[in-house]
């Protein structure tokens, strides 16, 4: 097939546009530009990618929740806590019973019930006042030995009986009326400790010390109990002898004779 040349075509493109009033340009569709055929479109730029929604945190148990939320223990109460079991055993501490009179030795015990039972008669010092004195060696001449003054403060004046003699003849001492027995009111601990007191700390004599020292070792051991009473009417120096004998202190002579 023979090519038909570009300016024959072109004329008869013209010849057709006269014959329709058409401008010969217009049927000819407007080359495009030169470089633009066959461009490809420009490539789109990459949009950023869209944030991931975060991943929501999983439930959280109640009985977690109530631990995590409950108000803690401040720093300071904490250290206070650690200190607390030893207040605690400090406290009970002082809870606890004295000890026994016993173990408070026999002195100590008199000097207790001298205080509550004699002193308002004899003085706090032992200086005397509706009853006799006590001190500078007084009460070791009206009983020159513990178990006699022993009986006489268990019996008073009652057990003696008004107007005779009591203690030593020497000492010239009569009842009259005003001493009170306390073998009831007192235990033999108490009413051996008040003598023995007023024998070693009123009137000084250093025999009754080492004599109270020598019971209070004996009740420690258990070899002595001196927690009855000793019967008012019935109480004799011998029987208060077989009880202070049980301390192995001294001779039989010095706590028989003085």
């Amino acid at each position: 097939m023979t090519e038909i040349p570009e300016h024959l075509l072109k004329r008869s493109r013209q010849a057709r546009g006269s014959t329709t009033d058409e401008p010969a340009d217009k049927a000819a569709d407007p080359a495009p530009p030169a470089g633009s055929a066959g461009a490809p479109p420009a490539a789109e730029a990459p949009s950023a990618p869209e944030p991931e929604a975060p991943t929501p945190a999983a439930p959280v148990a109640p009985y977690n929740a109530a631990a995590t939320d409950r108000p803690k223990i401040p720093w300071w109460a904490a250290s206070a806590l650690i200190l607390l079991p030893i207040w605690a055993v400090t406290y009970v501490g002082t809870l606890e019973r004295p000890p026994e009179s016993s173990s408070a030795g026999l002195l100590a015990e008199g000097a207790h019930v001298y205080e509550a039972r004699c002193a308002a008669c004899h003085g706090a010092g032992g200086e005397g006042g509706s009853g006799p004195a006590m001190t500078d060696g007084e009460v070791l001449a009206t009983f020159p030995t513990a178990a006699e003054h022993i009986v006489w403060v268990a019996s008073g004046s009652t057990g003696v009986g008004l107007g005779n003699p009591y203690g030593d003849d020497a000492a010239g001492r009569v009842v009259a009326g005003g001493m009170p027995g306390f073998a009831d009111a007192l235990t033999t601990e108490e009413l051996i400790g008040v003598v023995l007191y007023e024998r070693a700390h009123l009137s000084h004599s250093e025999f009754d010390e080492g004599l109270a020292e020598a019971m209070d070792e004996a009740i420690y051991s258990g070899d002595l109990d001196l927690d009855g009473h000793l019967d008012p009417e019935t109480v004799t120096v011998d029987e208060v002898l077989d009880l202070l004998r049980s301390a192995s202190f001294g001779t039989d002579d010095q706590l028989a004779n003085g």
